[in-house]
């Protein structure tokens, strides 16, 4: 782990916050790795319902630290580069539980990446977004910026922030839906934490299947994309949740859910 990421579990929530200001929050290989443990972490926690990726206050994140960029070596072939296609750099976006990112500052190169991975983005008005990459001779790095990000604002909208790399406000972000909400730098947090309990407060096991339907569904054909439906449908049908949440309806208390 790194003295540059901390992790705590708070009111069902796992908050990971990015601390390393004097950097604008780059992230180094160690805090890379960090983010990825801590976010494993929270999605094997049965009492985390949700994770907040956040960071210190005015900064979100700059991107990779460039000083420890590792060069390729040449010759290489992409077919070489399964860490890159293996799935293992798209944490936030396959984790199971929701995932929102409260970012107050910029977010730039791998921090607007991990940005576009999460489920909802909640910025304050001091926050800004670039793709910066190809200024740096680069395509987004994790691949979200070309294919999430298109499933988000539009394919025409996200050519013009990708190919320019400009920055865009956090009115621009919300106006174009790639930001939920903007709020004020002292009401993030509380957003934030607002947002994660909210959409977190349904049934674990039939929220992990909805996330997984709709992350799924750009890909699939309406006959595939109804396969995966009745399979979900029946798992939940026959799950503890389902006959928790009919029973808590019945009996009018708030339902008990447990994942099962």
């Amino acid at each position: 782990m790194t003295a540059h990421v901390r992790y705590a579990v708070e009111d069902g929530l796992g908050i990971i916050t990015i601390d390393r200001p004097e950097k604008r929050n780059a992230l180094s290989y160690a805090m890379y790795d960090a983010l990825r443990d801590f976010t494993h972490a929270a999605e094997a926690d049965p009492s985390v319902r949700a994770i907040v990726l956040t960071a210190v206050p005015g900064q979100f994140c700059a991107g990779t630290d460039l000083t420890e960029l590792r060069d390729v070596e040449p010759g290489t072939e992409p077919q070489e580069r399964r860490g890159h296609t293996d799935g293992r750099h798209w944490f936030l976006h396959d984790s199971t539980k929701p995932v929102i990112a409260a970012i107050d500052g910029p977010a730039a190169g791998l921090g607007v990446e991990l940005a576009t991975q999460c489920d909802f983005r909640i910025a304050s008005t001091r926050a800004r977004f670039s793709w910066i990459f190809v200024q740096r001779g680069l395509v987004p790095d994790t691949g979200a910026g070309t294919w999430l990000l298109p499933r988000l604002v539009g394919p025409q909208v996200a050519k013009r922030l990708v190919f320019s790399g400009d920055f865009i406000d956090a009115d621009e972000a919300r106006r174009i839906g790639f930001v939920l909400d903007v709020v004020a730098p002292e009401d993030l947090t509380a957003a934030a934490r607002a947002l994660a309990l909210s959409v977190s407060s349904g049934s674990p096991f039939a929220t992990q299947r909805v996330k997984q339907l709709i992350n799924e569904s750009s890909a699939r054909s309406r006959d595939e994309h109804l396969v995966g439906h009745v399979a979900a449908m029946t798992e939940c049908q026959l799950s503890d949740d389902h006959r928790e949440g009919v029973a808590a309806f019945l009996e009018k208390r708030p339902p008990v859910f447990t994942g099962k």
